[in-house]
């Protein structure tokens, strides 16, 4: 099991470095050959299992709490394309001996604070935000009853005997951080745990733990024994078209499969959200990366870019944030600062900030946002609780 682990990392790695090697001086890439849609169901379904394996290792079980206490930064968390807005509690829940049972403390409606619940599809089930009180999930099709104390409860039904938990709790600043683990103290988990899981075939796992969508069910047959190569083989295929979806950005990659989002029926868009592993519904998060600048070249740390902000934008009812990740490793650069948001920035006459991506500190007064030498990178703007129809275009001077 700990060589799986460690190809996990290299996996990733991996689909970085050929993300970043597909990207020429223009965004126009020709079309590699398109995996079958039962390569594209199975990538995903193997990539998301092994992530819950590995989760499971470092809680020590199932139905057991992981709650990160340092921002997700350069690869320190499974999770890809981190967030750097909120701290997470994550868990494997264990339907299998009954229902399990969820206890979320009510947090200051200042403070973003939400839940999001995943099936082994990669699907979600269930997301809200300023959730508070118990939340009881059971194993839909089994007549579970309900424990004591549970009747005002939210009821999750799961197809999953092993859903995936996602707590998110909003840091405004460092300084900030030191808030974040009195609420987390807070979250309860009732529920019996059993020991780590073992897989050594992820799409034959979700076969026999999960009521799969009759819709897939044909396809994730058929893909029995996928592999780590094969898992490489799509990887490197969905590297190579990324940056195509700069402009629909998450739409149709983490609804729940009846989504009325554009594209949610589509392999393809559910296989690139692996991209952004464990991203939300766009009527939730809205996530909207940038590859290139504003002449559509690629964006590399050889070049200064600048970039202009709203700092309330228009169509966002919660909050946003700009993130800067490597090409190379999907992930953070070490040592320098990635994020820019309402709560370390503070807006120009025009109601705007703006932003440096530079290798050395322009000291002009814009804000700065390092990057690396001869290094492709991109970035996400987030924009939570958004009206997708009234956002702010691509920030161009």
């Amino acid at each position: 099991m700990k060589t799986r682990y460690r190809v996990r990392s290299y996996i990733l790695i991996v689909i970085g470095v050929i993300f970043a090697g597909a990207l020429s001086t223009k965004i126009a890439i020709a079309a590699p050959q398109r995996p079958s849609d039962s390569d594209l169901m199975a990538f995903k379904v193997y990539h998301h299992t092994v992530y819950k394996e590995t989760t499971t290792k470092q809680a020590g079980g199932t139905n057991k709490l992981v709650h990160t206490t340092e921002l997700p930064t350069e690869g320190t968390d499974p999770v890809v394309t981190p967030a750097l807005d909120h701290l997470y509690t994550k868990a494997v829940l264990d339907l299998t001996e009954g229902p399990v049972v969820v206890e979320l403390p009510k947090v200051e409606k200042e403070r973003y604070f939400s839940i999001q619940i995943m099936d082994q599809e990669h699907y979600t089930i269930y997301d809200e935000i300023q959730p508070s009180g118990k939340y009881v999930f059971v194993r839909k099709g089994k007549n579970m009853k309900l424990p004591k104390g549970a009747e005002e409860a939210t009821v999750v039904e799961s197809r999953s005997d092993y859903p995936h938990l996602f707590v998110r709790v909003q840091v405004y600043d460092d300084a900030d951080r030191a808030n974040i683990p009195p609420i987390q103290a807070k979250i309860k988990l009732t529920g019996k745990s059993n020991s780590p899981l073992s897989i050594d075939d992820p799409i034959k796992f979700a076969l026999e733990n999960h009521g799969v969508y009759p819709q897939n069910k044909e396809l994730l047959e058929s893909s029995v024994g996928f592999t780590k190569e094969d898992y490489l083989r799509v990887s490197k295929y969905i590297g190579e078209i990324a940056p195509r979806f700069s402009e629909t950005g998450n739409t149709g990659m983490f609804g729940p499969i009846d989504s009325a989002e554009p594209h949610a029926n589509d392999p393809l868009y559910r296989a690139a959200g692996i991209v952004g592993h464990l991203g939300f519904p766009i009527h939730h998060a809205f996530y909207k990366p940038y590859f290139t600048n504003c002449k559509d070249e690629v964006l590399n740390g050889d070049k200064p870019e600048v970039f202009v902000f709203p700092y309330k934008p228009k169509g966002v009812e919660l909050f946003w944030s700009v993130t800067r990740y490597s090409a190379l490793t999907r992930n953070t650069i070490p040592g320098k600062n990635d994020l820019f948001n309402a709560y370390n920035t503070k807006p120009d006459a025009n109601g705007n900030i703006t932003v440096t991506f530079s290798v050395e500190n322009p000291k002009d007064g814009t804000y700065w946002m390092p990057v690396n030498a001869g290094e492709p990178y991109y970035f996400v703007v987030r924009y939570y609780k958004p009206d997708v129809d009234k956002l702010p275009p691509k920030p161009c001077k």
